[in-house]
């Protein structure tokens, strides 16, 4: 990628593993952003070792693509002392362990702040730096149980459903995160100070169900919202349908339901008491979704019937799996797909960060690095560490690199 990025120039220190914080480093880097993802020795972010084929993580390789890798013992005083130097050279510093430990080993805020003034640190936690829980670990699961969303996912009377599929709630952490680190910036560009930021992943995700949140405090305790399955609880037709070849994402708004109804051929809809109205077609649903299924499964394809309903104007898209959208000619012309050579792999698809700028570039720097694969690079030429420093700390076990391409 060009250097032309936004944050060109800009450098992060990514002391993160698993996702959340890894997303926050990877978007920096997508923009433009030198990241310098600090590893613990021996292992290094343990999300190199989940569900990884020939020795790779494929998550671990899409999240942490274009950065560099130093790693070394956090907890001896020398690693505490690499990190407090690279606090020093860096313009932000994400991390994501649970709180206490930074200060632990002497590199929370109020050091590397007091050394770096102009430092933007953000701390990403399960549930944030103060509060009863603050001790307590925090994944993408438990962010979705305390956050309310988990509750509202299912079948009314069934368990609730994890939508764990691609890690979401970790990446909306990630993408929160980046947002705060974005608007420290802007921040630091008008007044040149630095700032702490306190992320929680159950806070983000909190914050997503703010109509949940208004909907009680207005109604108060009698509002009982629950899950509704396939189909969105307050407006019908809105959900999931099944054709003949796989599923459709339909929503038809209340000013939409005439129209759609001469679409399937049956106008008499419109005027039948059981969905005249939008609380009728609520209350009588399951009617409706079994009309609407049957119209969608007189077609040979699903692709038949979307194309008439997309032509009306009406929201609708197909349910796709993941081959399905690698494939997408949408997609494709959009771009939102890049190719790179990662070592040890070959020729993989990571997706590109989704913004287009009209004055920046944004891309993928490169691939997934080796552990401690940078560490020369970063002591030598950013720390400006001698060869003799960098050679007693290898020797004194301080330093780890990895071996083939773990």
């Amino acid at each position: 990628m060009a250097n032309d990025g936004i944050f060109s120039g800009v450098r992060v220190v990514d002391i993160t593993q698993y996702i959340a914080g890894p997303m926050m480093g990877k978007l920096m880097a997508d923009l433009g952003a030198e990241v310098i993802k600090v590893e613990v020795a021996p292992r290094g972010d343990m999300m190199r070792y989940y569900g990884a084929p020939a020795g790779q993580s494929t998550v671990f390789l899409g999240e942490n693509r274009g950065k560099k890798s130093i790693c070394f013992d956090l907890k001896r005083p020398e690693g505490a002392e690499l990190i407090r130097d690279l606090a020093s050279h860096a313009d932000v510093l994400i991390e994501n362990w649970t709180p206490g430990v930074m200060a632990k080993y002497g590199v929370q805020y109020e050091i590397l702040g007091a050394l770096n003034p102009r430092l933007i640190m953000c701390s990403l936690s399960g549930f944030g730096q103060d509060g009863p829980y603050a001790h307590l670990p925090g994944n993408d699961l438990i962010a979705f149980a305390a956050s309310g969303i988990l509750s509202m996912v299912g079948y009314p009377d069934d368990t609730p459903l994890y939508p764990g599929g691609g890690s979401l709630a970790d990446s909306i952490g990630g993408v929160h995160g980046f947002a705060a680190v974005c608007a420290a910036l802007y921040h630091r560009e008008r007044t040149g100070r630095g700032q702490y930021i306190d992320l929680s992943l159950v806070d983000a995700l909190t914050h997503l169900t703010s109509a949940l949140i208004t909907a009680r405090s207005f109604f108060g305790p009698a509002y009982k919202p629950t899950r509704s399955g396939a189909h969105l609880p307050g407006l019908t037709p809105c959900g999931i349908f099944k054709a003949r070849d796989g599923y459709v994402a339909i929503t038809v708004l209340i000013q939409q339901f005439e129209e759609f109804a001469n679409l399937m051929g049956k106008p008499e809809l419109a005027a039948d008491g059981r969905f005249d109205t939008p609380e009728h077609r609520t209350e009588n649903r399951g009617e409706l979704i079994r009309i609407v299924e049957d119209w969608l499964q007189s077609f040979s394809s699903r692709q038949e019937a979307i194309a008439l309903i997309q032509r009306a104007h009406i929201l609708c898209a197909p349910v796709l799996d993941t081959e399905a959208v690698m494939n997408d000619p949408h997609n494709t012309a959009r771009g939102i797909f890049h190719e790179l050579q990662q070592p040890g792999v070959g020729a993989i698809k990571v997706t590109k960060a989704p913004f287009r700028f009209s004055e920046a570039e944004v891309g993928v720097a490169g691939p997934a690095p080796r552990l401690g694969e940078d560490n020369e690079y970063v002591l030598a030429k950013i720390l400006k560490y001698p060869k003799e420093r960098i050679e007693r700390l290898r020797n004194a076990g301080v330093l780890f690199e990895g071996v083939g391409n773990s």
